[in-house]
């Protein structure tokens, strides 16, 4: 549950130093795939964050891919102290409502640690057969990666 204190928007790009803070202990432990700040500058529209006291704690990105009506929500994070609320959920809400708003009809994600997290709730397991054909073309078989989805409908 959100508190009063805590808001959730797009973020802009004088977020990118507390998304950096958020994701690079993740990036390390190669939980999450290594994005640089400059790579984070071009992308920063895709990214919906949950601040805090002017503290980034959780963020995601919706990756569209438009031609198969299907989206990627990709870079999920949430800061250590508030894992155990469900700031978690309301990230996975608010991208799947961006998704359906931008007339895509699945969700997908690549996923090493949280397989379990996604499949409670409604992400299934699929075969990388399933993903857009250009993202299928950057898979990274060495993280062992697996590819989950669910229908938006």
């Amino acid at each position: 549950m959100m508190e009063s204190a805590e808001q959730i928007r797009r973020a802009t790009i004088n977020d990118i130093g507390g998304i950096l803070e958020l994701i690079r202990p993740l990036e390390q432990q190669g939980i999450l795939v290594r994005r640089s700040r400059e790579q984070l500058e071009m992308e920063i529209d895709k990214f919906t964050i949950i601040q805090r006291d002017n503290t980034t704690i959780a963020c995601a990105a919706l990756y569209p891919f438009p031609e198969e009506k299907i989206g990627e929500m990709a870079c999920v994070a949430v800061h250590p102290d508030y894992r155990s609320s469900s700031r978690g959920e309301v990230l996975l809400e608010r991208i799947a409502a961006q998704a359906k708003q931008s007339g895509l009809s699945k969700l997908f994600v690549l996923t090493t640690r949280s397989i379990h997290w996604f499949q409670e709730r409604g992400f299934t397991p699929v075969d990388i057969d399933l993903l857009p054909e250009s993202k299928k073309q950057l898979y990274n078989y060495q993280r062992k990666s697996k590819v989950l989805m669910a229908d938006l409908g």
